[in-house]
């Protein structure tokens, strides 16, 4: 199992927003009421059991990856803890937070939650999120209820007062405040401003430069933001709640690093250069240089970062350094509250007279410490390392691989020595964990380092002891190409050996480490119901040898090596004797849109019935929609001239009429709908079965009940009509059999005339 840790030593204005003190919530005693539970018979998974089911709030582990933060946030003085979860409301299309505290001193005794507050969200936003500790007794946090706009505010856990420490027009996204609460940085949405509708534009119409079509398209529409979708502002607000917004040139995003020094004296922003200085060109890391000289349109950002200084007392924003960060390792400390700053995954400036220097800087990125005040720079090592934890007291920073390796170096007075590495930095006595396997729900622990007590802090599902989930084995295959690859297969709980069932393949990721009941993503996947409904279902994930299989990624080799991941698959599954290869379907999501769209058009392996996700599909109509050089780079160049020919062989968009599968499309948010179009439109015109659903209001990543309602059940209606030829009773789905039974006759029509032609 996996742990995602947290640990512990052993030693006003009120606003009306719902929270709850020292009692659990409904939804805690409904759930530990069902877990007493035990006679009755288990039912099978639903995707209603996805959507409402209880979660661990944490960006990074929302998007499948290491976790941002730990699992319990401590106050200074480690006494208590807070847990934030969140559960899906289906009723009111609302996401439910609940932000739990728990006593240090009693989570071996008694480990019961205190429900500090909660809060929902209606939007595509969490509804608490950035949780810090302010002092021993208050916390921060970004917080909305339905129709509300996000604004920082603070909780007193003693005296239960609620404040709102903003009182922005927009959307915040993003904050860090100062150690004494008086100074708070934050980003924000810009301000809607009418583009088409304006006496100028009716006078003299647009100049189109860098816009893209759904710039223009959409340009008064005010979708439903998220912290992650379009540049943000950047504001200063003190204490007295006046704030300033600080002008930017370059481009900063909500998910883009942002911290206050602990003094307040200073910010740190991450943001995309707007203008790559024309010496950056000489850096020669292989990732990062292409970035570095791409051409790019007037006004079109870069995708090369750097970070900014904020000086909270002058207002002044610059660049930190005359330098772009690198693409891994980084990471970053506040030296003595706010003085200078360690920071680990940076290229250092060119500008130094010593030749050898020089050329130790155009080659590598470092681990550095920078003196705010003074701008000097010293360089501690240029090893690939990052920031593994610093003593304010011994003076003494530990550098961690990513294979594990440790460098320690201490600062001595005002340079850096490195030191043996000793033993580990000594840990707190009590940890907090997340554990959860492929076959295990996730449930919380709190355990003595030394291998003392342990116990169980929290059940996030208790109900999931009435469930009957499919079996979970991590398996490793060979592609058609030879190499091997890594997944999980999803089990029908009921399953017979010797039975050969219909597969659904779901492309995009695989940890055994973690329990995804749908799969990595919340739109499109849905594993475990598509198991209890007779499936096995495997969930792809990445070539053993990873660093061989990224060489591929972004050349016209991509298609063709996901293809012979996939039909590898379905040899090693048929031989197995689980699986009828005639009755297989597939799920392409985001990036996998495109290979399994080449495999749809391009392998000889049968697909009956395929769902594209809202993804990048490698065709020729969104490469001129939005002009991306990835279009280009896998489709071996530009969609003219000799490479033509390539694009005619390569592009799945130019080989539909190789398509036998019945394909669903899904495309989220206001400008989706034009991403499919090239598919949607080229299979009607071929008279071949398509089905386009559209959510306008859901992201990248669905997160509203109702969307991933319609994504997720739609798809096991879907697989379940095209693979098993069954219907669902529900008389609410009517119009969708009726039009999918027409789709079926279109196919079965175009067999027969195949069938009659000589």
């Amino acid at each position: 199992m996996t742990a995602k840790e947290s640990f512990v030593p052993k030693a006003s204005r009120r606003v009306g927003l719902t929270w709850v003190g020292l009692i659990c919530v409904s939804w805690i005693m409904v759930a530990s009421a069902a877990a007493g539970s035990t006679l009755a018979p288990k039912r099978k998974v639903t995707v209603e059991d996805t959507v409402t089911m209880t979660r661990w709030v944490d960006q990074g582990y929302f998007f499948g990856g290491e976790p941002d933060g730990p699992v319990g946030i401590f106050a200074p003085d480690k006494t208590r803890f807070v847990v934030l979860v969140e559960k899906g409301n289906i009723e009111n299309n609302l996401n439910e937070y609940s932000l739990l505290m728990f006593r240090t001193t009693d989570v071996f005794r008694d480990p019961q939650p205190m429900v500090l507050l909660t809060m929902s969200s209606s939007s595509n936003r969490d509804a608490i999120s950035n949780v810090k500790w302010l002092d021993n007794e208050t916390v921060t946090f970004l917080g909305e209820n339905p129709g509300q706009l996000p604004q920082v505010y603070s909780f007193n856990t003693r005296s239960r007062e609620l404040r709102k420490l903003t009182n922005h027009p927009t959307a915040i996204v993003a904050y860090d405040i100062s150690r004494d609460g008086r100074t708070i940085v934050y980003k924000a949405d810009p301000p809607a401003r009418p583009i088409l509708d304006t006496a100028d534009t009716r006078r003299d119409g647009i100049v189109v430069t860098t816009q893209y079509p759904t710039d223009l398209l959409l340009a008064d529409c005010r979708p439903d933001q998220t912290v992650y979708a379009g540049k943000k502002e950047l504001f200063l607000q003190f204490a007295s709640g006046t704030s300033y917004m600080i002008p930017t040139r370059d481009i900063v995003f909500g998910y883009q690093m942002l911290s206050v020094a602990p003094n307040g004296r200073y910010a740190l922003i991450a943001s995309f250069v707007d203008d790559i200085p024309a010496s950056w060109s000489e850096y020669e890391d292989s990732l990062l240089h292409p970035f570095i000289v791409q051409r790019r349109k007037p006004g079109q950002w870069s995708d090369v970062e750097r970070y900014l200084l904020l000086d909270t007392e002058t207002h002044e924003l610059a660049p930190l350094l005359d330098a772009p960060l690198w693409w891994a390792n980084r990471g970053f400390k506040w030296l003595d509250s706010g003085a200078s700053l360690l920071i680990s995954g940076t290229f250092l400036p060119l500008s130094v007279s010593d030749p050898v220097e020089r050329e130790r800087r155009i080659r590598h990125a470092f681990v550095a410490e920078i003196s705010l005040l003074s701008k000097q720079i010293t360089p501690i090592t240029e090893a690939e390392l990052e920031i593994a934890s610093w003593n304010d007291r011994s003076r003494i920073l530990t550098l961690r691989s990513a294979q594990g390796a440790r460098e320690t170096y201490q600062r001595i007075a005002s340079s850096w020595k490195r030191i043996p590495a000793g033993p580990e930095p000594a840990q707190d006595s009590i940890r907090v964990t997340l554990e959860e396997d492929a076959n295990t729900p996730p449930k919380i622990f709190v355990s003595e380092q030394d291998g003392g007590r342990r116990t169980l802090l929290f059940d996030l599902n208790p109900q999931f002891a009435q469930l009957q989930f499919g079996r979970v084995e991590s398996v490793t295959w060979n592609a058609t190409d030879g190499h091997a690859v890594e997944g999980g297969v999803y089990f029908p709980p009921d399953y017979k050996a010797g039975q050969r069932y219909p597969l659904v393949i779901q492309t995009h990721g695989f940890n055994e480490h973690r329990f995804w009941i749908d799969g990595p993503w919340s739109g499109a996947f849905s594993a475990q119901p598509l198991a209890s409904q007779g499936f096995v279902v495997l969930q792809v994930g990445e070539a053993k040898d990873a660093k061989e299989d990224r060489k591929y990624a972004g050349t016209p080799q991509e298609g063709a090596r996901r293809m012979g991941v996939y039909e590898g698959a379905i040899d090693y599954l048929f031989d197995r004797g689980l699986i009828d290869r005639q009755h297989v379907g597939i799920v392409g999501f985001s990036r996998s849109v495109f290979q399994v769209g080449y495999a749809l058009t391009h392998s000889k392996y049968e697909f009956a019935a395929a769902t594209l996700a809202d993804g990048f599909d490698g065709g020729y109509v969104n490469y001129i929609l939005w002009g991306l050089s990835d279009y280009a780079a896998i489709n071996g160049g530009d969609a003219a001239g000799q490479s033509l020919t390539s694009w005619l062989k390569n592009s799945p968009g130019f080989n539909l009429d190789k398509m036998t599968a019945a394909v669903r499309l899904e495309t989220y948010d206001f400008a989706g709908v034009l991403a499919s179009w090239q598919w949607f439109s080229g299979l009607s015109l071929l008279n071949k079965p398509v089905d386009f659903i559209w959510l306008p209001f859901g992201t990248h990543l669905l997160v509203k009940p109702w969307e991933r309602i319609a994504s997720q059940q739609g798809n096991v209606d879907w697989f379940s009509f095209w693979l098993e030829g069954k219907e669902s009773a529900d008389p609410a789905k009517k119009a969708q059999y009726e039009r999918w039974r027409a789709l079926r006759d279109l196919r079965n029509g175009a067999e027969d005339r195949r069938q009659r032609i000589p």
